[in-house]
C-alpha cells in the first residue's frame, strides 16, 4: 500500500543514521536532554519539549547538538503539531550554522527537510527550487543529488496526473470511472514521495465517499483516511474511531481486518493489553486468511505475557513458531519488530520465551480435525488444526493438521463469509463483497476454478447492475483464459462487461484482455481494434521503481507493434514502437520496444540503425531489474530473449553490436 520514496532509498537510510549517531556521541548532558525530549514528545507535551530544545540550542556552542535541537523542533512542528511555517523556520536555523562548522550531512537533510514542509504546505514552487539547490551543492555522484532530481521529478509528474485526474473526474462524473479518478487525486496527495499533502488527502478521500460511497475503492478511502491520522499526523483518538466505522461499514472488505489489526496495535503500544486481546481475538475469528495473522498470533502471545497469562502467552508463541514462521518470507518480520533478525534467530528467541509446552491428546484432537472437515465446519477444523500443530508439532498427527492448514484457512474464511450472507446480515453492497471474495478465494487461494466461476456467477446474479458484476465478470473470464482454456467462453465474458459495464476500469481491462485473446488466436484485425479501445480509456497508471509507469493502455501500446511485428507487417510495426518510444518515456518497455526496432532494422540490412537500436536496449537495461522483467515478457516473439539469464541478454547485445559494425 506504500510506495518507495528519498527515505526508504537505503543510502539515504544510513546517512540519516549517521546524523543519529552524531546525536547519541554528543556530551552526556545532550544525551540526558534527548531521553527527556523523547518522552515529552510520547506523552503529547510538544510544547514543553520544544521549550527544552530551544533552551538547550540557546544555551549550547555546540554545532552538532545546535543542529540536532533545531532538526527536533522541526520534526514535531511537522509531524505532530502540523505548523508548517513554524518547521521551515527551524529547518532555516540548522541553514544558518552552514558557516559555522555545520556537517554537510546535516546541511543536505535541513534542506531535504525544508523541501517537504513545502510540499506538505502545497507550495511545490518553492519546494523545487529547494530540492534544486540540493541539487546544485551535492556532486553529481552523491546519492543527495539523485535524491533532489527523484523528488523534482515526483513533484512534476504528479502535478501532471493530478491535472489529468481531475479532468477524468469532470468528463466522467458520476460513473465508475470517476470514483477511480477521484481516489487517484487523494493517492497522489497522500504518498510523500508525491504531492505530501495528507491533510488535503484526507479530505479528497472524504469527498469521495460523500459522493461516491459504493465504489468499490471505498473501503480504502476510508482505512486510507484513518491510516494517515494514525501514522502521519499522529491522531490517535480520531483514528481510532476512523478504523472503526471502515469496520461497521464495510465488514466483508480486506480492510476491515487491517482496521482491526491497527486498533489492536494502538492499544497495544499503549500498553493498554486488555484492551489489545480482544480486538486481536476477533480479527482471528472473523479473517481467518488475514495476511498479517503471523503477527497477529504473536502480539497476542505479547500481551497475553505482558497480561501475566502465561499459558495463554506459551500457546500464542507456539502457533507463531510452529504454523507461520516456517513459512513466513523474511522481508515479513517487520511487522513483528524483529527486521533485524533471521528467521532461525526468531526461532530461538522465540523457543526461549517459552517455558513449557501445552499437552494435548493428538490422536483425538485429529480425530476430531477429520470429522469437523467431513461435517463442512471448516471454521472449527481450522481452529483444531492450528491448536494441534501449536501444542504437538513433532507428531505425525500435526505433520498431517500442517498439511491441510493454508486449505482450511480459506475455506473457514469462506464458510464465514456464506454464514454472513445466509444471515442476511450484510447490506447490499457488502453482500457484493462478499460473494467476489469468496470467487477470489476459490479461484487464487485454492485453484478451484470451478467454484470460482460458480461464486462469480453468484455476484452477476444478485448484483448485476454492480461494478463488483463487472469484476466478476473479468475475474470469470480471466479464469476461462488463462486456467480453463477456453476462450470462447472468456470471450463472452469480457464482452458482456464491455456492453453491460462500459465505463468502469474493468471495461478498459476486458478490452485489452480481448487484444490478448484474439492475437493468441492469430486474429490480428481484432486485436488491433481491441488495443485501440483500450488506450482511448483513461490511464491508471502503476507506479514502478526507478520513476517508470505502467498501465493497460502501456502495454497495449507496445502489444499493437507487436502484432504488427509477427504479422511480418514491418513498416507498420516500426512505426509503433517509433510512436511507442517518443510517448512513452516512462514506460517499463522501452528497452524491448528498441530491440524490436533493432530487429525490424536488420530485416532490412540497415546496419548502422540496428546497431543504434541494440546500443539503446543495453543502455536501458544496465543495471536496470524493470527493463529486464520487460523485456522477458514482450521480446519472447524474438525468441533469443526467451526464458533467459540477464546476464546473457547483455552479451548477446554486445556481441550482436559488434558483429552488425563488422559488416
Amino acid at each position: 500500500m506504500a510506495r518507495q520514496n528519498g527515505w526508504g532509498c537505503k543510502p539515504f537510510l544510513l546517512f540519516f543514521l549517521q546524523f543519529l549517531l552524531i546525536i547519541f556521541f554528543t556530551p552526556l548532558t545532550a544525551s540526558a536532554h534527548f531521553e527527556e525530549v523523547h518522552v515529552l514528545i510520547e506523552a503529547g507535551d510538544y510544547t514543553e519539549a520544544i521549550h527544552k530544545l530551544e533552551a538547550l540550542a540557546e544555551s549550547t556552542k555546540d554545532i552538532a547538538v545546535k543542529s540536532w535541537c533545531y532538526y527536533q523542533i522541526g520534526e514535531i512542528y511537522y509531524n505532530y503539531t502540523h505548523q508548517y511555517t513554524q518547521a521551515a523556520g527551524a529547518y532555516d536555523q540548522i541553514l544558518q550554522l552552514e558557516k559555522k562548522g555545520l556537517s554537510v550531512e546535516e546541511l543536505f537533510l535541513a534542506i531535504i527537510k525544508k523541501g517537504d514542509v513545502y510540499s506538505r504546505m502545497g507550495n511545490y514552487h518553492d519546494a523545487i527550487q529547494t530540492y534544486d539547490r540540493l541539487i546544485k551543492l551535492a556532486p553529481a555522484t552523491h546519492f543527495v543529488h539523485k535524491t533532489g532530481l527523484q523528488k523534482i521529478r515526483d513533484i512534476n509528474t504528479a502535478l501532471a496526473d493530478l491535472r489529468e485526474q481531475q479532468r477524468i473526474a469532470i468528463q466522467y462524473k458520476g460513473t465508475p470511472l470517476a470514483a477511480i479518478a477521484q481516489f487517484q487525486i487523494a493517492e497522489l496527495y497522500r504518498n510523500h514521495s508525491q504531492l505530501n499533502q495528507p491533510e488535503k488527502a484526507i479530505t479528497k478521500y472524504e469527498e469521495l465517499l460523500e459522493a461516491y460511497s459504493d465504489a468499490t475503492v471505498a473501503p480504502e478511502a476510508r482505512w486510507r483516511i484513518a491510516h494517515l491520522r494514525h501514522t502521519v499526523l499522529h491522531q490517535s483518538a480520531l483514528a481510532m474511531a476512523t478504523y472503526r466505522k471502515v469496520i461497521d461499514d464495510y465488514p466483508a472488505s480486506s480492510f476491515a481486518a487491517e482496521a482491526l489489526f491497527q486498533i489492536a496495535n494502538i492499544h497495544r503500544t499503549s500498553e493498554k493489553y486488555s484492551l489489545a486481546v480482544p480486538v486481536f481475538e476477533k480479527l482471528k475469528q472473523r479473517y481467518p486468511n488475514f495476511w498479517k495473522m503471523h503477527a497477529v498470533i504473536y502480539w497476542t502471545g505479547v500481551c497475553h505475557e505482558k497480561k501475566l497469562n502465561y499459558p495463554k502467552a506459551i500457546a500464542a508463541y507456539e502457533t507463531f513458531l510452529h504454523a507461520y514462521l516456517p513459512h513466513l518470507d523474511p522481508g515479513y518480520l517487520g511487522q513483528i519488530s524483529m527486521h533485524d533478525k533471521s528467521v532461525s534467530e526468531v526461532k530461538a528467541q522465540i523457543r526461549r520465551r517459552i517455558e513449557n509446552l501445552a499437552k494435548q491428546m493428538a490422536e483425538t484432537e485429529l480425530d476430531r480435525l477429520n470429522t469437523a472437515h467431513a461435517d463442512r465446519n471448516f471454521s472449527v477444523a481450522f481452529s483444531i488444526a492450528r491448536n494441534l500443530i501449536a501444542t504437538v508439532p513433532h507428531t505425525p498427527q500435526a505433520k498431517q493438521a500442517a498439511e491441510q492448514f493454508s486449505t482450511l484457512q480459506h475455506l473457514a474464511a469462506i464458510e464465514n463469509l456464506q454464514e454472513q450472507l445466509q444471515n442476511n446480515t450484510l447490506p447490499p453492497i457488502e453482500a457484493a463483497r462478499a460473494r467476489l471474495q469468496i470467487g477470489t478465494i476459490y479461484e487464487q487461494q485454492l485453484q478451484d476454478y470451478s467454484k470460482a466461476i460458480e461464486a462469480y456467477r453468484e455476484v452477476s446474479k444478485h448484483h448485476a447492475d454492480s461494478t463488483y458484476s463487472a469484476e466478476a465478470l473479468y475475474r470469470s473470464g480471466f479464469v476461462y483464459a488463462k486456467q480453463l482454456s477456453t476462450p470462447n467462453e472468456a470471450l463472452a465474458a469480457y464482452k458482456t462487461i464491455i456492453t453491460m459495464h462500459p465505463n468502469t476500469l474493468q471495461a478498459m481491462m476486458a478490452n485489452f484482455q480481448l487484444g490478448e485473446l484474439y492475437r493468441k488466436l492469430n486474429r490480428s484485425n481484432e486485436a488491433l481494434q481491441a488495443y485501440k479501445t483500450t488506450i482511448g480509456y483513461p490511464e491508471r497508471d502503476r507506479y514502478l521503481v526507478g520513476g517508470y509507469k505502467d498501465s493497460f493502455s502501456d502495454r497495449a501500446q507496445f502489444r499493437i507493434g507487436r502484432v504488427h511485428y509477427d504479422d511480418g507487417r514491418y513498416s507498420e510495426a516500426r512505426f509503433a514502437f517509433e510512436e511507442f518510444i517518443q510517448n512513452r518515456t516512462y514506460s517499463p518497455r522501452l528497452a524491448a520496444a528498441y530491440i524490436y526496432l533493432a530487429a525490424i532494422n536488420e530485416k532490412h540490412d540497415e546496419k548502422a540503425q540496428a546497431a543504434y537500436f541494440y546500443k539503446r536496449a543495453e543502455d536501458t537495461l544496465t543495471d536496470n531489474p524493470v527493463q529486464m522483467a520487460s523485456l522477458m515478457e514482450e521480446a519472447s516473439t524474438l525468441g533469443t530473449f526467451q526464458a533467459t539469464g540477464s546476464d546473457t541478454v547483455m552479451r548477446f547485445l554486445k556481441e550482436h553490436q559488434k558483429r552488425l559494425n563488422m559488416r
